[in-house]
């Protein structure tokens, strides 16, 4: 009779590890899912940053030179903002298919891998 009560305590005991092992897994593969999408996140928003500053920089010189061409530079900065609403509307009515659907399948991505 003893030694079934003592099997039976090494079983709980070692059920009780195998618990505590894989809820220490789950938080590990938490923090590496976590820790990957923010650093992705991170670098996107870094990206975003200096391709900002790029076409801000160009813009100018763009706006100046064709202003330069047309002999007002006031042109050249409406000719420009003009070329921006149209790509700001056509990335609107595009939003979905070009912007929303790739960074959800992005996110659901990084989350599955790990």
């Amino acid at each position: 009779m003893y030694s079934v009560i003592n099997n039976v305590e090494k079983l709980v005991s070692s059920v009780s590890d195998i618990a505590e092992t894989k809820i220490a897994l789950i938080k590990l593969k938490a923090a590496g899912k976590i820790s990957t999408s923010l650093s992705t996140l991170v670098f996107f928003l870094i990206i975003g940053l200096f391709g900002s500053l790029a076409l801000t920089i160009m813009s100018f010189g763009f706006a100046y030179f064709i202003g330069s061409e047309l002999n007002n530079i006031s042109y050249g900065f409406f000719i420009i903002g003009g070329f921006y609403v149209l790509t700001g509307l056509l990335v609107f009515i595009n939003r979905k298919k070009w912007i929303q659907a790739p960074i959800s399948n992005l996110i659901i991505n990084k989350l599955i891998q790990l």
